[in-house]
């Protein structure tokens, strides 16, 4: 029999281990704890212009589909890994499926839910125009009900009968020769950063929120107003490179200067500035990019260290210009704080029932230097982001490492 491989963590590292796995012959067990694989990049915005500014986002959308199609992959969304046991060739695993209040293989996605639903902002939504499973999902924190009122609108109107209000959880349990851990990250909570005024000036945005808004309405417009922006800041490395995130997120440059493009683009009179420390620029062709973006994009060397929103509305940014050598202060209708990747709270929950190491940082640990997939318990490997700051693409390459590196610990030869 083929061996059996657990991946923990449908986001795009773990879709591109589980395909690779899959389409080598072995079957695949792939865990995810939302309700739809794809995980952060699911989120993203295509931030092409007239040319591809080569994101990768594209992609993520074409592996979504490809892995919920795949014979030997079986999807196990809204689940958690709560025990495991045994060694390499013979894990045994359990499995809690939190409880469901829509059942995705009833639900054909009509809207009526979510139409009648009265909750503000809506209890029960569709994750994403490509959501894998593609069915509605009910958030209880959010519904009527979880507040003691009664209220029973969208379950009398679907009409496959898929929601129920008391649903059972269920475990399941399995057993496995390997296991790939590609949990992701968390984004930095831009709170942190107090004096920058994020969750208190609505026109305070973080590098997700942005990608977020592009993605689900296709354009920009100022939160507080409805309004076009006419002048954007954005400010880098929030939450990296300080004292409690001593290292380099590697994805924030890349992606506030090519939404910087994509601002300029759709706006074409529009002013927009990058205020940096340092620039990540490496990547197959990025440099050249950043070098035609500094025809249309500002770019100054200093740290911004307050952020206050002014009577009329604008917002100051006090800073540190390095260049000048002086401290200056500038007005923008938007601001933009390019937070960085941080480890997942839970990691320890999880490290603890594989029995593996963390890092200095937070992300899981390698035990040898010059393999960045192998953990310390043999037979479990990571993938994507659960190890450090990745972008899409090394993402996925490094879900394919840690793939080939199962198949060569299994002594399986590929198909």
């Amino acid at each position: 029999m083929d061996p059996h491989v657990l991946v923990i963590g449908g986001g795009i590292a773990g879709i591109a281990s589980a395909l690779e796995l899959a389409n080598a012959g072995l079957t695949v067990h792939l865990v995810e704890k939302e309700a739809a694989i794809g995980g952060r990049a699911a989120s993203l915005c295509c931030k092409a212009t007239d040319v591809c500014s080569e994101c990768s986002v594209c992609v993520v959308a074409q592996k979504i589909r490809e892995a919920a199609i795949h014979p030997r992959i079986s999807l196990l969304t809204n689940s958690v890994v709560r025990r495991v046991s045994g060694e390499r060739g013979d894990f045994h695993v359990e499995i809690a499926e939190k409880p469901r209040f829509i059942d995705p293989e009833r639900c054909i996605a009509c809207g009526v839910c979510a139409e009648l639903c009265p909750a503000e902002p809506k209890a029960v939504c569709l994750p994403s125009a490509e959501a894998v499973p593609f069915s509605y999902v009910l958030d209880e924190r959010l519904c009527l009900r979880s507040r003691g009122q009664d209220c029973d609108l969208c379950r009398e109107s679907c009409p496959t009968k898929a929601i129920e209000f008391e649903p059972a959880g269920r475990r399941r349990e399995l057993t496995v020769a390997a296991i790939v851990v590609a949990t992701g990250f968390e984004v930095f909570d831009a709170r942190g950063k107090g004096s920058l005024g994020y969750g208190r000036y609505p026109n305070v945005l973080t590098g997700l929120d942005l990608e977020e808004t592009f993605n689900r309405e296709g354009c920009l417009r100022l939160p507080s107003n409805g309004k076009e922006p006419r002048n954007v800041a954005f400010v880098q490395c929030v939450g990296s490179r300080d004292e409690s995130h001593g290292y380099c997120s590697q994805v924030c440059c890349k992606y506030a200067v090519r939404l910087a493009r994509l601002i300029n683009y759709q706006i074409p009179d529009a002013q927009v500035t990058i205020f940096y420390i340092d620039l990540q620029t490496a990547g197959k062709g990025f440099v050249q990019f950043y070098e035609e973006c500094r025809e249309k994009v500002r770019f100054v060397r200093g740290v911004p260290v307050e952020i206050t929103q002014t009577p009329s509305g604008e917002l100051e940014v006090k800073l540190e210009n390095i260049s000048q050598g002086k401290a200056s202060r500038e007005l923008f209708d938007l601001v933009v704080l390019s937070v960085g990747i941080a480890p997942r709270k839970d990691s320890w929950d999880l490290a603890s029932i594989l029995g593996i190491n963390l890092g200095d940082c937070g992300f899981f640990d390698t035990s040898e230097p010059l393999n960045s997939t192998k953990t310390n318990v043999d037979g479990v490997f990571l993938a994507g982001t659960c190890q450090g700051p990745k972008d899409i693409p090394d993402s996925m390459g490094h879900g394919m490492a840690a793939a080939s590196k199962v198949i060569q610990a299994l002594g399986v030869q590929a198909r």
